[in-house]
């Protein structure tokens, strides 16, 4: 790159990156190829488009995604991104983007925008299980799959305002512990509201007491030792001195700052009042 246009200043590439992660927009691989590829980041240079206000609700928001159509002058078969509503809209309901799966900090970052309600909760760390394997046609992954665990997002620990983690990664950790310590049986479909409650009921009554009590001993560790080490570290990453000056300040996106970070250390510190129950 510096080939052509020289060395480029630190400013000059922190506002490249932000023009990039503010305006480009995730697109889904056509539908034939999302067992080999997953959904990337690119920028669309079309106002029309960016303009579109993003909505957090994935029924709401249509996605965007790569499809071939038949050109009707030409007739040869065209590479497009489109947007597929997933019902009939009536003429003049407004448009609305779904931005992906990103936490109010996520957006704050990208977009200098977050919500009230965003079903995305804050952190991300991801919790890959000992025997994941990618071929989404190895016997492991069809295991998985009956459980909607199929993809790694589904092992992200992510955590709601009051400190309780997404219900899809405490059913999916708890399947991922039963396959990778022999205590798995089929039966355990059934039992998929089970799979998701948390915090755990403090003992179980059935005959396999013993392997849920193990599972949820390790799944509280996990979710302790993430929660404590992120409210650590934001005490730490920020001085007194630089936290009452974003108290005082009246610009918005200061406030905005501000907000979020009070946002995420009452999410972490309920989250380890959630665990210790």
């Amino acid at each position: 790159f510096t080939r052509w246009v020289g060395a480029v200043s630190r400013s000059d590439a922190q506002w490249a990156l932000a023009v990039i992660m503010m305006h480009s927009r995730i697109i889904h691989p056509h539908p034939d190829e999302r067992e080999k590829k997953h959904p990337r980041m690119r920028l669309i240079p079309l106002p029309a488009l960016l303009d579109l206000p993003i909505h957090m609700d994935p029924g709401i928001g249509l996605p965007f995604q790569e499809e071939i159509l038949l050109d009707p002058q030409t007739k040869r078969e065209q590479e497009v991104i489109v947007q597929i509503a997933k019902r009939d809209l009536p003429k003049g309901e407004p448009m609305f983007v779904w931005p992906g799966r990103f936490s109010n900090s996520e957006l704050l970052m990208r977009r200098g925008e977050s919500f009230p309600k965003n079903p995305i909760g804050i952190g991300r760390n991801v919790t890959t299980p000992p025997n994941w394997s990618p071929r989404p046609d190895a016997p492991i992954m069809k295991e998985y799959a009956k459980y909607n665990c199929s993809s790694l997002d589904d092992f992200e620990m992510r955590f709601s305002p009051r400190g309780f983690p997404h219900r899809t990664f405490v059913r999916c950790y708890r399947v991922s512990w039963f396959l990778a310590n022999g205590w798995y049986n089929p039966g355990l479909q059934k039992r998929k509201n089970e799979l998701s409650k948390w915090p755990p009921p403090k003992q179980y009554s059935g005959e396999d007491w013993l392997s849920w009590t193990q599972a949820d001993a390790e799944l509280t560790k996990i979710i302790r030792d993430y929660c404590s080490y992120m409210r650590q570290n934001l005490k730490e990453n920020m001085e007194t001195e630089l936290a009452d000056d974003f108290k005082a300040s009246v610009d918005p996106k200061d406030k905005a700052v501000w907000k979020l970070r009070v946002e995420e250390t009452k999410t972490f510190k309920n989250c380890l009042s959630v665990t210790t129950r």
